[in-house]
């Protein structure tokens, strides 16, 4: 192509693990971290006594992200944040966590086989050049065969050859890489003047001694599609890539392709060789239909003649044709169909030839289509949504009632707390969206966010819109009936737990957003404690939801509010002014304050045994020890000098955790009042910073949520052993 130019540098760019560098499923024995371009094992995964037990975080963000596994029926594969799940469709607990990555994994790719699978990355903030590696994986051992290097920015597309040999990778810095599979050898690589947005594989033929490659590309913007041929010179000892254009409409055809899949038809016994078409879904919302141009056998692309020709541009639907998938075998005798999924939130079956297309059945989902795939055997299509969800559909007929299979929060969590229950937790989200989670399936019994009703009127675009105004940025549990939530438009909300209805609201509850909330609940006495931003506390009536009294005592925002644990008439705060304050709700003035000259205190909670002390997180990576009698903190901890996020005591007061970065670590209380706590056990995840930790009741899990917009479940064996 003239507006490309090949990179002269084609040394092998990538990484052989050894033994020792294996990477499979992460356990309390598993390894993997990518602390820099040349070592994915410096950090255990899980150390001590915890693992990690299941991972909840599909965004849909980035197309084709949610796959179908080839050749096993109940098996899929999805990225949450920087891991790829291999997941079970019909035990929730059967969860193969993959890490290799250190950033979102933006693409994904399995080979027809179902052996190989490929997963790449956004640019790593953690290696210079924003390097957006390729990790190439066994999905039968579930372990990583090489780190494949080149690409920068983020991955864009993942594709493997038809017989698995090659796999093809573009990145949002307009370079292609094609790698051998088998040694992880780069065989072509090529700069472009703009970035690909089709990558096609169409076949493979046999020349001679040597088996040549067919395959479709296209650039942004640019409706031209070129149909190429990669074959190996003998003569120079290297891939080429020989391209002839498919002929296009002279005028009035601009598209940017999103999507594409390749039909092939049998034309009968007079034909030497099937016809090829290469359908592309567009960010127009049409359906392009190129009839590719027939080789015969043992003979090679002619580049002098077109590439193929342009039959048709088929309106599909709104919002952009986001996904594509064809059926693997003819259904009911007639030519395979066609799915397509658009930004409009409708999956519609297709069927058609050449320049005739027609519809045969569609069905409305919640949100942007933005990954479709079979589950072997064609009898179902996996379908992933940009607001988290994902569906199982029968493909014979989509006006049948589509199966939910999980849903997730989109925009990053900011809060998390157990009822008294071990099983239910719920999240809160910065899109306003409250999930709450069930723990012995992961499915959410109850979420904020309405689902798109089927008599309701279409949407142009099924984009995610917050239910409410500036995010959700707390949350506590009342009982076990209801979850009350504080937002950033200054409101205080009381979602019923069961269904997600709205029970309450206590409007304008500050005059900045609600940061802190707590509660406590029993016959004598019921009341709610909110802080805002503006650094004011008030207690409310819970029955009334009227204001019982106020404080204004922090100079900054206040980010943390407890309950006193053997006095409810107490309640402690702590704000952003470094300074903790304890309130009485029958002297309705502070009694005791705690204060520190700089830092920023971003959690509190409050020791169960000893003298019942409090324990505060800070900015600057201090874990503070306050007894109500002293005004200087009697034990301090620091931590690698890490920002700490969270902190959370254990329902026995054993042992405490404490998020920084994107790193658990727990520790454990000694039984000398003044030996400071050990570490006992750390977890890693997250690929972003870990946002909150809570415990659940039982001590036997803990649940923690990060920037990256996932959902981390641990189980935790040491309390069980003791």
């Amino acid at each position: 192509m003239s507006d490309a130019q090949p990179l002269f540098d084609l040394t092998p760019r990538c990484q052989n693990y050894t033994k020792e560098q294996t990477l499979g499923p992460v356990s309390a024995q598993s390894s993997g971290r990518m602390a820099s371009e040349h070592d994915l094992a410096s950090r255990e995964l899980c150390d001590g006594p915890i693992e990690i037990e299941h991972v909840i975080g599909y965004t849909g963000k980035s197309p084709r992200t949610f796959l179908a596994m080839p050749g096993d029926k109940g098996k899929f594969v999805k990225a949450m944040g920087s891991i790829a799940v291999i997941g079970d469709l019909d035990d929730p607990h059967a969860q193969k966590l993959l890490r290799a990555h250190d950033e979102s994994i933006s693409a994904l790719a399995i080979s027809q086989d179902g052996s190989l699978l490929a997963s790449g990355q956004n640019g790593s903030t953690h290696i210079p050049g924003f390097a957006a590696p390729v990790v190439v994986w066994n999905t039968l051992t579930q372990t990583a065969l090489f780190k494949l290097s080149g690409l920068t920015r983020r991955v864009a597309i993942l594709e493997f050859s038809d017989d698995t040999r090659f796999l093809a990778a573009v990145g949002e810095d307009c370079v292609l890489y094609i790698w051998d599979t088998a040694s992880g050898e780069v065989v072509f690589g090529k700069r472009y003047t703009k970035q690909l947005s089709l990558f096609q594989w169409i076949g493979t033929q046999d020349c001679g001694r040597r088996r040549v490659y067919r395959l479709a590309t296209a650039v942004c913007g640019i409706a031209e599609v070129d149909h190429a041929e990669l074959s190996f010179d003998a003569t120079r000892q290297q891939w080429q890539l020989a391209t002839a254009p498919v002929v296009m409409p002279a005028a009035g055809m601009a598209r940017n392709y999103q999507c594409s899949a390749l039909a092939t038809y049998d034309m009968g016994e007079g034909r030497e060789c099937a016809e090829k078409y290469l359908l592309a879904g567009t960010m127009e919302g049409d359906l392009v239909v190129m009839r590719l141009a027939e080789t015969r056998k043992q003979t090679k692309l002619d580049i002098t003649r077109s590439g193929g020709v342009y039959r048709a541009s088929v309106p599909i639907c709104s919002g952009g044709m986001l996904a594509l998938a064809l059926s693997p075998m003819a259904l009911s005798g007639e030519r395979p169909a066609v799915f397509a999924g658009g930004g409009d939130g409708i999956v519609r079956k297709v069927i058609g030839y050449d320049m005739r297309w027609k519809l045969d059945s569609e069905t409305q989902l919640d949100g942007a289509i933005v990954a479709l795939s079979f589950v072997h055997g064609s009898a179902e299509l996996l379908v992933g949504t940009d607001t988290g969800r994902t569906y199982r559909l029968l493909s014979e007929d989509l006006t049948q009632p589509a199966v939910a299979l999980t849903v997730s929060h989109v925009d990053v969590p900011t809060a998390i707390a157990f009822g008294a229950r071990p099983d239910l937790v719920a999240t809160a989200a910065t899109d306003g969206e409250v999930i709450i989670w069930d723990l012995s399936d992961y499915s959410a019994v109850a979420t904020t966010k309405r689902p798109y009703q089927k008599d309701a009127p279409r949407p142009k675009a099924a984009r995610r819109i917050a239910k409410f105004g500036d995010g959700a940025r707390c949350l506590c549990w009342v009982t076990d009936v209801a979850v009350v939530v504080g937002y950033g438009d200054c409101h205080v909300r009381c979602f019923n737990s069961s269904h997600g209805r709205l029970d309450w609201t206590i409007p304008t509850a500050h005059r900045h957003a609600v940061s802190a909330i707590a509660c406590w609940v029993e016959t004598k006495l019921a009341y709610l404690v909110t802080g805002s931003l503006d650094g004011s506390v008030r207690v409310w009536n819970l029955s009334t939801r009227e204001v019982m009294m106020q404080f204004a005592e922090h100079l900054k925002g206040v980010t943390a509010l407890l309950v006193d644990i053997s006095n409810p008439r107490l309640f402690h705060s702590a704000g952003s002014d470094c300074a903790i304050f304890t309130h009485s709700l029958e002297m309705e003035r502070r009694t005791v304050s705690h204060m520190m000259r700089q830092g920023a205190f971003t959690g509190l909670t409050q020791r169960i045994d000893s003298e019942q002390e409090l324990v505060t997180c800070d900015a600057s990576g201090r874990v503070l020890f306050w007894d109500c009698d002293v005004a200087e903190p009697i034990l301090v901890m620091n931590v690698e000098g890490q920002s700490i996020t969270c902190i959370a005591i254990s329902p026995s007061g054993k042992y405490f955790a404490l998020c920084r970065d994107e790193m658990l670590t727990i520790f454990q209380f000694s039984t000398l009042a003044t030996a400071p706590p050990r570490p006992i056990a750390e977890g890693w995840a997250h690929s972003a910073v870990v946002k909150s930790v809570q415990w659940s009741p039982d001590e036997r899990q803990l649940v923690s949520i990060g920037t990256d917009a996932c959902i981390c479940v641990w189980n935790f064996f040491a309390s069980v052993s003791t």
